[in-house]
């Protein structure tokens, strides 16, 4: 008799020479058999990345705060206030995992904050120095991405054969697919996705398309594209009152500057892994309002 499916599986989630991307396949290919959908979805996260979805706990990291400096390279960039500038280093890490493994062991990940909000920090926050900012994940952190994942399937691969889910011959009785949702049910995949601590932890859909809504001159509309992207009520009827001060349609050189100002101070308060996509579409949304 040929060894089952799961129990191969399990062997290639204790053999740590196999690589988490061969063994996702694997688990693709019997989740799919098995009709989990939910689980087929959280591995093709993992295979391909996390693109307008939140990101699992064990992907949200604190990296090193950093300063690119035109000459010197990377400098420090410290920042007076300690729990701002934890919630500035946190990365939410949405790479594939085939990406991280190919890493070198001494290599790092560079996170670049927008340009937008980078500078409009720099223009609200005078510690901060007048370079691009980045944070800097070291490969310690990225290899216990690829762990956390190898754990979890490890312990799906426990639960398939507690209840005699095995997969002989590479397939599974209609029995074996009525009670697979079971050996989902005493662990998350996905770890707490509640992203606590982190400001803007809702993490928002940043999807380029809703951009379009906004018009030039509909400020319910970029209202609402704001919020959407994690902006408070509050801050976005601050920037209406800037906003009004100028005509609709005005290209004035004084209009922008008063928007990144706007934008260091909100963005304080949205401060997340999708900051980096934040910034830009507010832009975006905001020069289409004024119809530039």
């Amino acid at each position: 008799m040929s060894e089952s499916m799961v129990l191969r599986f399990q062997a290639m989630a204790l053999d740590n020479e196999s690589s988490v991307t061969a063994l996702l396949r694997m688990a693709k290919a019997i989740a799919i058999k098995l009709n989990l959908a939910n689980v087929s979805e959280w591995i093709d996260n993992e295979l391909n990345g996390y693109k307008d979805t939140k990101v699992p706990d064990y992907r949200i990291v604190i990296g090193q705060l950093r300063a690119v400096h035109p000459m010197h390279g990377l400098i420090e960039a410290p920042v007076a206030d300690s729990k701002f500038e934890k919630r500035l280093s946190t990365v939410h890490i949405m790479s594939s995992i085939g990406e991280l493994e190919s890493i070198s062991p001494k290599s790092v990940m560079t996170f670049p904050i927008s340009t937008q909000y980078a500078h409009a920090l720099q223009s609200s926050q005078p510690e901060f120095l007048r370079f691009s900012l980045v944070r800097i994940v070291g490969n310690t952190k990225l290899v216990n991405v690829g762990e956390q994942v190898r754990n979890r399937l490890l312990s799906w691969s426990l639960e398939l054969e507690q209840q005699g889910i095995l997969g002989e011959n590479l397939q599974f009785s209609q029995q074996d697919k009525s009670r697979a949702p079971m050996t989902t049910n005493n662990f998350n995949f996905n770890g707490t996705v509640n992203n606590s601590g982190v400001m803007g932890s809702d993490n928002h859909d940043f999807k380029q398309q809703n951009t379009l809504q906004v018009t030039a001159g509909d400020f319910e509309a970029l209202k609402d594209r704001l919020e959407s992207l994690g902006f408070a009520t509050e801050d976005v009827q601050e920037l209406k009152t800037i906003l009004d001060n100028e005509p609709v349609n005005a290209k004035t050189e004084g209009v922008l500057p008063k928007v990144y100002t706007w934008l260091g101070k909100a963005g304080m308060r949205v401060l997340d892994a999708g900051l980096d996509k934040a910034a830009p579409l507010a832009i975006e949304a905001i020069s289409k309002y004024l119809g530039s």
